[in-house]
């Protein structure tokens, strides 16, 4: 791959940052760099980063590794961010960063005011020109990102680094990390090795992670190859949630008994009704489901026979899949009514999206069907690695990463979404409910034909993290938003507070 050679970079008003292209669509073109230059990681920087490196991904085809390489970005940037910001404090304080005593007596106080002035230190950055710059390059054979910052690291920095850099390479899975990480006293000690373990995992070799300081430079460089080799840990993890898979029972044959039934020419609600309450448990839970926000429409309802009216015959037939699904794990697994009410919040969300896609009546009983269903695999991993999945979530909701998939799959050797397709296989469910269980929370890797159903759950899901704060909409693929209709992200961000006050007001 070429040498960038030094060029000029202009502030972009509409980019909110400096670069050398004048708009984000801008064509890619082999040995051709995107820079960009800025200070702070401001959403405006977020949304320009981010559909860049979408579009450089697409153009290898190897959006799979999206996101891992969003959360290596991330970390880095972030990293180089911080580095400065110490030199500003450092200057302020007539402090020597490069005198170690000093810099142990200053850091605890820097981490405090780091926190409580970042305007401050915004503009410490400016008037000192902290910069951070990251550049994208791609070639048909290799995609290169590089995140630099133009100040001189101290000799310890440069060797606490190149020491976490190892000791990722030491490590057989993600578990062996969080098992060692309590001696961690810096921001970039766990960050780093976690963030190298989800690259490695994706299938990237240790060689495609250089890390140089030389003078007031200090890189950072992923190398992504157009073509990936992924070896899937086959841990004890791994075999010990894939047997207990296998233990499962069979799907419930009343459930499949009810389902045939409406499947016949003539089935009434009455009919269907009478052998809905030879199951007491069954019968409870769909009134239940009839009472929840996806589905209420005024008052409480109080019958089955309205509770099935009100939902319908044929998008019972397809929720009966989900509340089979609940009558088999919520005994099993402790975790299951917390799952079950995040799905159930994510399906009214669902809803609404579907509403302003224009959906039709028999898409929107597959999706409402799908987003109760999409996270049973999460249910098993919750409740057989309930320490491992704390930490993940721990980890992912304080660095704002937008999904923990790459961490799951690091530490497990398989993932809380491909579990969930699994178990719908075992029960021979619809593929569309099996592909939403599959590419939620990796959507672009969805084939066309499931894009109605995977898109919608995805931005739902993205909806509850940034409700919560563990997300940001700016980790949103544009696609996806254009896809269900979103002009911008700012009208997503409207109509996610506007749906999140219906929810709330049911």
């Amino acid at each position: 791959m070429s040498q960038a050679k030094p060029v000029q970079l202009e502030y972009r008003e509409n980019l909110g940052l400096h670069s050398n292209i004048s708009d984000i669509n801008d064509p890619i073109q082999e040995n051709h760099p995107f820079h960009f230059k800025f200070f702070n990681m401001n959403e405006s920087v977020e949304n320009t980063l981010y559909q860049t490196l979408d579009r450089f991904l697409l153009q290898l085809d190897v959006i799979s590794v999206r996101e891992s390489i969003v959360a290596a970005v991330k970390e880095m940037v972030t990293n180089a961010i911080k580095a400065n910001a110490k030199r500003v404090y450092f200057h302020t304080q007539s402090a020597n960063i490069q005198n170690e005593q000093e810099y142990q007596s200053k850091m605890t106080d820097f981490k405090k005011e780091y926190l409580e002035k970042r305007d401050e230190f915004e503009e410490g950055l400016l008037k000192h020109n902290y910069g951070v710059y990251v550049s994208f390059i791609h070639n048909k054979n290799l995609m290169r990102i590089r995140i630099m910052n133009n100040v001189e690291l101290t000799a310890d920095e440069v060797d606490r680094i190149k020491y976490r850099i190892e000791r990722a390479k030491s490590y057989n899975d993600l578990a062996e990390a969080f098992m060692d990480a309590s001696n961690e006293q810096e921001g970039a000690g766990l960050g780093l090795i976690m963030t190298l373990m989800m690259l490695k995992n994706d299938g990237l070799s240790d060689s495609a992670f250089k890390f140089e300081s030389s003078g007031n430079k200090t890189i950072f460089t992923i190398d992504i190859p157009a073509q990936l080799t992924k070896e899937v840990s086959q841990s004890s993890k791994l075999d010990r949630l894939i047997d207990e898979l296998d233990q499962l029972p069979t799907f419930p044959k009343t459930i499949q008994d009810i389902q045939a039934a409406i499947d016949k020419p003539n089935s009434s609600i009455g009919q269907i009704a009478e052998m809905i309450k030879r199951d007491i448990a069954l019968s409870a839970n769909i009134l239940k489901l009839s009472n929840s926000a996806a589905f209420r429409r005024g008052a409480k309802v109080e019958s089955l026979d309205r509770a099935i009216q009100l939902i319908g015959l044929k998008e019972l037939q397809s929720l009966l899949y989900s509340l089979g699904t609940k009558q088999i794990l919520e005994d099993k697994f402790p975790v299951f009514n917390e799952i079950w009410e995040k799905s159930n919040e994510a399906a009214f969300y669902a809803k609404m999206i579907s509403q302003k896609m224009g959906m039709n009546k028999n898409s929107q009983s597959n999706l409402i069907a799908s987003t109760l269903l999409h996270d049973i695999g999460e249910i098993v991993l919750l409740s057989l690695e309930p320490n491992h999945m704390g930490k993940i979530k721990s980890y992912s909701s304080s660095k704002e990463i937008a999904t923990a998939i790459s961490l799951e799959e690091s530490a497990f050797g398989i993932t809380h979404s491909k579990l969930g397709a699994l178990v719908g296989s075992k029960w021979s469910f619809p593929d569309v409910y099996i592909r939403a269980m599959e590419y939620h929370h990796r959507p672009l890797l969805a084939e066309d034909f499931y894009q109605e159903v995977v898109f919608p759950i995805y931005l739902a899901d993205m909806m509850i993290l940034i409700n919560h704060k563990e997300a940001k909409s700016s980790e949103i693929p544009h696609e996806i938003l254009q896809y269900c209709k979103f002009a911008s992200k700012g009208e997503f961000d409207s109509f996610r507070t506007k749906i999140r006050e219906q929810y709330q007001a049911v």
